[in-house]
């Protein structure tokens, strides 16, 4: 009887661990072919001296997809023969003293549980992020306040260039505990708006004829007018929005940075008085942080 026992048990690990590695192979060609046929642009367009950045990103994604999994392989093999071994060698627990396995149990528990969890927490988050797929490599997110394109991601730490093409590196175990927005997955187009406050008394019909003409340059999207809404009206200012669509998250950034600009220009040369409180404030919060002004 224990040795027909021990032979199913390594029946069953082998069977086990093939399947397994079958369908790490496949999910792993899976994400590198959806590698290739992605668009990889940049959270923020701009000029740069490699004139063959999008290859580059593919490559760097496709190497991280790979290093992923072959890590994840890596651990698979060996975790599936441990359990076997477990299997095996649990018929004769009962022949060992309770005091010596009670022992054994404990100084190893507590040996990775201080030594090991920083590294076991990090690594099952890289292996929860690889095969849910919160986020992909190349995809723009805005996480902890910063925005940029996730570059690369590992079994430890995951990788996001940021607008100023500076890293912000994020342990995989905090990662899976963050709220973070992703402007990529779902539709690509964004509706991106701009919030001024113009004064009391002021030709409204005016001020939305300049919001309006404000954004009118090649990130607009040609699938409808931009529109124009009074927010709210107090006894100091009255908030506007104006708003139209962009391409991608990359488009809507530069939208609204040329609204911004034209927005200012118009208004002055008009002579109506106003004021772009949220802009102003984020762009104090720019300087002493580094991180990019929104006005979304």
């Amino acid at each position: 009887f224990l040795f027909l026992y021990v032979c199913c048990v390594l029946g069953g690990a082998f069977i086990l661990g093939y399947i397994g590695l079958r369908r790490i192979k496949k999910l792993e060609s899976k994400r590198v072919d959806s590698v290739e046929q992605m668009d990889l642009g940049e959270a923020i367009e701009t000029e740069v001296q490699d004139e063959d950045i999008d290859r580059l990103s593919k490559q760097r994604a496709v190497t991280s997809i790979e290093e992923r999994f072959a890590i994840i392989r890596r651990f698979y093999i060996p975790s599936v023969v441990i359990i076997a071994l477990i299997l095996v060698l649990l018929p004769l627990i009962s022949t060992i003293s309770r005091a010596y396995v009670s022992l054994f149990a404990g100084a190893f528990a507590v040996l990775v549980g201080i030594a090991a969890k920083p590294l076991v927490e990090n690594f099952i988050g890289g292996i929860v992020i690889t095969l849910s797929q919160p986020f992909r490599i190349g995809d723009t997110v805005i996480i902890d306040d910063k925005y940029g394109t996730v570059e690369r991601i590992n079994m430890l730490f995951t990788h996001i260039k940021v607008w100023n093409w500076r890293r912000y590196i994020i342990p995989n175990s905090s990662l899976l505990q963050k709220e973070f927005e992703n402007l990529t997955q779902g539709e690509e187009q964004e509706w991106a708006h701009v919030e001024f406050f113009v004064a009391p008394g002021s030709d409204m019909k005016r001020v939305k004829e300049i919001a309006k003409k404000s954004m009118q340059c090649k990130y607009l999207m040609d699938v409808e007018p931009p529109s124009f809404w009074v927010m709210s009206m107090g006894e100091s200012a009255i908030k506007c929005w104006v708003a139209g669509w962009a391409a991608n998250p990359a488009e809507a950034w530069a939208l609204r940075s040329h609204s911004r600009k034209q927005l200012s220009k118009h208004l002055v040369e008009s002579g109506i008085n106003f004021q772009m409180l949220k802009n102003q404030v984020n762009y104090t919060h720019t300087e002493k942080t580094g991180e990019p002004p929104f006005a979304r």
